[in-house]
């Protein structure tokens, strides 16, 4: 048994019907590298490996009694490993949009709390004979560093990496009784008291810090929140989800921050603020302000890269779509993530961890709740306009169970009023963009996920025009 962690258990609070939580991946597939052929049963096998090497896919959740304390991880007496697996036939042509459209449905359904929350699908009739894994789970599970660390668990570096096909592991432990939970709970609440006077000091520290650093930087380019211009996908989302894609070249960003003395990082960032520039101008709803990016941060130690849960923070960056020049652009979205990382390194967004782990689920329930009745998003600025995460990936081929991995798209959530999302994952020589969002809002992400490659292109033109100065 194993209890959430405050960070873990806020993403349950937080669900709405139209606010969803989980997070996944989409995997594509070249089955015909695989030396015994790569199908269904394959699939079900390398499924079936995975959650023996990572039992927390057999655990479900289990609530503490009127939500006075944080809910555990239990292992599911009824776990059936065919309950979470699915497939699915794409039409012909099987094309990037059919796929995407697949997903997006897929995507707008909540995860069953009555079950581990997990599900899987297997995807044949892709163009070219490919086929495709679409994993999706809680973000209360895992974040995104973590979740590509333990889904290495299927992948291996030749082709006839070998792999358990048994069912998976029958370990049990007893369901804990609902007095055994509210004692413990009891225990927790009296704790609230001393552990809020410990942090105080240490906030009251880490906010002298920060305002420091703040001092210390360059006003021009700090990015805040609740400084975000209202966009079109800045407002209530449904339950409706869509999903867009692309790759580009990751030499081509190499080439980018060597030119510039920036990090591949920034050169992302650059190419998130061109391709929204270039979106939100092409529908004349392009703000006179920049947009702010929240950028989630992993904290894990090389220690923790196969452990559960969200060890992650952030900070917020100014994406200066408002410049028209790219090369501009891009210094100005370095100079802000240099401020940014600043305060992130003056230790402040620890200590809101800490605070979060405080809060009991009734606490938490009933103010989500009340903050959607009330619709507090519509009546005060964005607290910013989307997430973008940079993941990075491997450098070398990968297979799964015997099928060349030929591109990787993990899928982060959209908020509420925040109803946009970009992850971006390297892998070999690509990077790839997913990009998640609400077809309600924004029906056109196709559009946004052909400007991304025109944006970098942008940049790589400019680094060549600056080396022939």
């Amino acid at each position: 048994m194993r209890r959430l962690s405050g960070v873990d258990a806020d993403m349950l609070y937080a669900e709405t019907p139209a606010w969803h939580m989980h997070v996944g991946g989409v995997v594509i597939l070249d089955p015909s590298t695989a030396p015994g052929g790569f199908g269904y049963d394959q699939w079900r096998a390398l499924m079936g490996h995975l959650t023996r090497q990572v039992p927390a896919f057999c655990e479900r959740l289990v609530e503490v009694p009127l939500g006075l304390d944080r809910p555990v991880w239990v292992r599911d007496p009824d776990f059936d490993l065919d309950t979470h697996l699915h497939a699915a036939t794409l039409e012909p042509p099987g094309d990037r949009k059919a796929l995407a459209d697949l997903i997006g449905d897929l995507n707008r359904h909540k995860l069953d709390r009555a079950r581990p929350l997990w599900e899987a699908w297997y995807i044949d009739g892709l163009e070219g004979g490919r086929v495709g894994s679409y994993f999706k789970l809680h973000h209360a599970l895992m974040d995104g560093v973590g979740g590509t660390t333990i889904m290495g668990h299927i992948f291996s570096f030749e082709p006839d990496g070998v792999y358990l096909s048994d069912e998976p592991a029958s370990d049990s432990e007893p369901m804990p009784s609902a007095p055994a939970l509210v004692l413990g709970a009891a225990g927790s609440l009296l704790g609230i008291p001393l552990r809020a006077a410990r942090l105080l000091p240490r906030t009251a520290r880490s906010l002298r810090r920060a305002l420091t650093r703040r001092e210390r930087g360059s006003p021009d380019s700090a990015a805040l929140p609740f400084r975000a211009p209202r966009t079109p996908f800045n407002h209530p989302v449904t339950a409706r989800r869509a999903m867009a894609f692309c790759s580009v070249p990751l030499a081509d960003a190499k080439t980018v921050r060597e030119a510039f003395d920036a990090t591949i990082n920034d050169v992302v960032l650059a190419v998130c603020a061109g391709g929204l520039r270039r979106w939100l101008a092409g529908q004349g709803q392009l703000p006179d302000s920049p947009l702010v990016a929240a950028v989630p941060v992993s904290t894990r130690t090389a220690e923790q890269m196969d452990e559960l849960g969200n060890r992650v923070s952030g900070w917020f960056a100014t994406l200066a779509t408002n410049i028209d020049d790219p090369v501009e652009r891009l210094r100005l979205v370095r100079q802000g993530a240099a401020d940014a990382k600043g305060l992130y390194e003056s230790g402040i967004e620890d200590v809101v961890m800490d605070w979060a782990d405080l809060p009991i689920p009734l606490v938490m329930t009933f103010g989500a709740r009340l903050y959607a009745a009330l619709n507090v998003s519509e009546r005060m600025p964005p607290v910013f306009n989307l997430l973008v995460s940079n993941i990075r990936g491997a450098d070398t081929l990968l297979y799964a169970g015997g099928a060349q991995v030929d591109a990787i798209y993990p899928l982060g959530p959209v908020l509420d009023s925040i109803g946009l999302n970009i992850t971006v994952l390297s892998y070999r020589d690509s990077i790839d963009f997913a990009i998640v969002g609400c077809p309600d809002l924004s029906p056109d992400l196709w559009d946004l996920a052909d400007a991304l490659p025109a944006a970098l292109a942008e940049l790589v033109d400019a680094t060549t025009a600056a080396q022939d100065e």
